[in-house]
């Protein structure tokens, strides 16, 4: 009875912390949470919970310093399921929101059991990949690997791969093959695809930006490792790129040449696909009147007409992209060769693919109002449906393998 009676406690401290998150009030569910960190029943859960509250904060770094110790203390964090069709263990690194792709949102709780395996220390999983696993792990099928491209896992993607080999189940997602998704690097992947236009992406330091006089004016430039927009500019003349490096303190910036890609309607269109086994799945349309979209700031949802379209869109695809566009996105699957990705894109009027990035930890979720998007759920229902179809083919061709391979040396051996 006391036992109970202190995971109702327990339950009702975590429960009061969420409806604080719910109503914004950041503050105070860091309070309520900081306060947790004290009692060692509640130690664990609360560091997750402020790993998460700090980065809504804007102090990230806070956030993954909880994150840290969190894993050091227990590297293996589990989210259960009642009754699981299939049993799911993620591999993911120490870092920010964006560092992986947040499977808990991708797959479903009530059909998989997740169990994500963190990894802090990179250098020591590439040295002993065996020695650094943690000693018990939970009975699983697949392994996927959640880790996005970045410069900085660049190593922890190596010891991925590592990981994943002494695990020994069906992996979903290679690490090289990720690390090869940088901005420079994909430019380079895809650069000959006759039916897309892939521009040219290189890395600067602000020095050789500060002095060199052969730049692609117009430009586009960003600091590298830069998401979502983040000091993402169009550049026209020097003078505007000496302004710009005036106010921004990286050291490394990515420049490509600005390609014009504004609708005949003057809008600006940004594609997203989620590609699954090759397969491209429509998951969102940003309609803007401004150059530099991502989805929230284009604010669909003020205008009836850039819904109906996202409607279409969403709904199938082909209606929009032409023959000559999906044999683009055919060929850049083809050329990724991974199993998951996403790939932002725009469509040129002479119906080639604009490729403006690809990612693997781009968040796919069902939490917007139903209300206001009614056609997103059964887009979203599609890419969750297909990426457990996807797992599940894997766990079964990897069963079949091991019968035949049971069958080959049993036939050996009694011969």
């Amino acid at each position: 009875m006391e036992q109970q009676n202190a995971a109702s406690a327990e339950s009702a401290f975590f429960q009061e912390i969420l409806t604080r998150v719910d109503r914004g009030d950041w503050a105070a569910a860091r309070r309520l949470a900081e306060q947790a960190l004290v009692v060692k029943a509640l130690r664990q859960q609360a560091r997750l919970l402020l790993w998460e509250i700090c980065q809504a904060q804007g102090d990230p770094a806070a956030g993954i310093g909880y994150l840290r110790a969190a894993v050091r203390e227990t590297p293996l964090i589990v989210r259960p399921s009642a009754n699981p069709q299939r049993r799911v263990l993620a591999i993911a690194v120490v870092g920010d929101f964006q560092a992986n792709l947040p499977l808990t949102c991708l797959l479903d709780p009530a059909r998989t059991a997740l169990y994500t395996l963190w990894m802090a220390e990179p250098e020591e999983v590439l040295a002993d990949p065996y020695g650094t696993l943690p000693r018990e792990i939970p009975p699983f099928d697949c392994t996927f690997i959640a880790i996005a491209e970045d410069l900085r896992h660049k190593t922890a993607l190596a010891a991925a791969d590592a990981w994943a080999a002494a695990l020994g189940a069906p992996v979903i997602n290679n690490g090289a093959r990720i690390a090869a998704l940088s901005r420079e690097g994909a430019a380079r992947l895809l650069a000959d695809i006759p039916d897309a236009m892939v521009p040219e992406q290189r890395i600067y330091v602000r020095k050789a930006l500060e002095e060199t006089k052969e730049l692609p004016f117009p430009l586009v430039i960003r600091p590298e490792g830069a998401h979502a927009g983040c000091g993402l500019a169009r550049i026209t003349v020097p003078a505007e790129l000496q302004a710009y490096l005036a106010g921004n303190e990286a050291e490394r910036f990515y420049v490509a040449p600005f390609v014009n890609y504004q609708s005949p309607d003057g809008l600006w269109r940004k594609y997203r696909f989620i590609f699954v086994e090759g397969v491209p799945f429509p998951y969102h349309l940003a309609i803007h009147s401004d150059w530099a979209i991502w989805y929230y700031n284009a604010r669909m949802q003020d205008d009836p007409a850039k819904l109906a379209e996202e409607a279409r869109f969403l709904s199938d695809f082909s209606t929009v992209f032409p023959p000559r566009a999906q044999r683009a996105l055919a060929m850049i699957a083809s050329r990724v060769g991974l199993s998951y990705f996403g790939l932002d894109c725009a469509l040129l009027p002479d119906g080639r693919v604009l490729m403006f990035e690809v990612e693997t930890g781009m968040i796919v979720h069902n939490r917007d109002p139903a209300e206001i998007y009614p056609y997103k759920g059964p887009a979203v229902s599609r890419i969750f449906r297909a990426v457990e179809a996807m797992i599940d083919r894997r766990i079964a061709s990897s069963r079949h393998d091991s019968t035949e391979l049971g069958k080959t040396h049993n036939a050996v051996s009694c011969a």
